[in-house]
């Protein structure tokens, strides 16, 4: 007698074994099975979808991911710098626990408490505004682990940075910057180079990062405007003053030639160059800036970013738009642009308290009334 030939399962497409054989069927229970081994023939459970991915989450090694991490922010557009802080920041991280012996740091160690363990011990003495930057470097990656499904939250929630005290950012005043940016007799050529430098980032607001990656191609000098690449390479256009573009016409001319000259044309787009005629940096900007600084006797303290400050706090006091001072300065929220408002006010606070005559002058006390004889003490009739 021929074979009964094999039924099909309603449940599945498969072919059915025959009884005792059988498979399981999507949803099913555990069936038993003679050939699917295990005590007494009987399959153990199977684990669902979302313990199978608890699990794989569950055994993250944080090394294995910090580059993914980093390539992540390179696509995002961020500035090699920016990236350099992350890695460095996450290495730090990594390295302390590893000190602590867990080599292979997961990202479900990272509790609350060993954050705030590795805050106190490897952290302690920093200035509370690098210590936020850190933990905010941890939060970020960790939050790139969660939106790639690798992990399921946050293992330091409610952890709260280190708190930042409030301080005015370090800047001039338009007197001062007047001193700053005044060309000396006998200026050099690269004294001419970086007073255009200074010039156009007080001008129209960049970042340091933005103008060492300026071209000439990226002004027009008839209209007036310069093109930049800002974070997260969006390219916004900004008006340049006639003096920078002045400057600039002047550096190009007597400066920028010989320059070129020096690299045999190999950054021959490139606006700012060095005495070796490749594109200057932005540490080397950093540090003409403070050097100048001190030899025109002002304080040293103010950075590039301090001109870009000085350039948003100037065209405020002069009753600027803060829109119009948010899309030359590249930020994509108002609230980042308001910040150069709260940093206005605050100083005009400052100026008021240091300068009026009655400011500290304590108010009289109010007078006591004098109490009624009659002892009615002010009742009326």
């Amino acid at each position: 007698m021929p074979p009964l030939p094999a039924r099909r399962s309603p449940c599945s497409p498969s072919i059915c074994l025959p009884r005792g054989q059988r498979r399981l069927c999507r949803g099913s229970a555990a069936v038993q099975s003679p050939l699917a081994g295990g005590v007494g023939g009987e399959v153990p459970p199977q684990k669902t979808k979302a313990e199978r991915r608890k699990t794989q989450k569950m055994a993250i090694i944080v090394s294995d991911y910090i580059d993914s991490f980093l390539q992540s922010l390179r696509l995002k557009g961020y500035s090699d710098l920016t990236i350099a802080s992350y890695a460095g920041d996450l290495s730090q991280m990594v390295l302390y626990f590893e000190r602590l012996g867990m080599p292979n740091l997961l990202a479900e160690d990272l509790t609350r408490q060993r954050m705030r363990q590795w805050l106190a011990d490897d952290l302690i003495g920093m200035k509370p505004a690098s210590r936020a930057r850190k933990v905010s470097s941890v939060r970020s990656f960790i939050h790139y682990l969660c939106r790639q499904e690798l992990i399921e939250r946050v293992p330091f929630e409610n952890l709260q940075s280190p708190k930042v005290p409030k301080s005015l950012r370090p800047t001039y005043s338009v007197d001062q910057m007047s001193v700053l940016l005044a060309i000396p007799a006998g200026a050099d050529a690269l004294k001419i180079r970086d007073l255009t430098a200074f010039e156009l980032m007080y001008s129209s607001g960049l970042r340091v990062s933005e103008l060492v990656r300026v071209d000439i191609d990226d002004f027009d000098f008839i209209e007036g405007w310069i093109r930049v690449i800002g974070k997260g390479n969006k390219p916004r256009e900004i008006p340049v003053t006639s003096t920078a573009i002045d400057l600039i016409g002047r550096y190009l001319v007597e400066v920028r030639p010989g320059l070129v000259d020096k690299s045999g044309g190999q950054d021959g787009e490139a606006l700012l160059l060095n005495a070796k005629g490749g594109r200057i940096t932005a540490r080397s900007i950093r540090r003409l800036l403070h050097d100048d600084e001190i030899e025109k006797g002002l304080s040293g303290d103010v950075s590039p970013h301090g001109l870009r400050h000085a350039f948003a706090t100037h065209l405020l006091e002069a009753g600027a738009d803060m829109r119009a001072i948010q899309d030359m300065l590249g930020h994509s929220k108002l609230s980042t642009t308001a910040r150069y408002t709260h940093n206005h006010y605050e100083r005009m606070v400052k100026v008021y308290d240091n300068a009026h005559p009655r400011a500290h002058i304590s108010a009289p006390a109010k007078p006591q009334e004098p109490s009624d004889p009659s002892g009615n003490d002010g009742a009326r009739d």
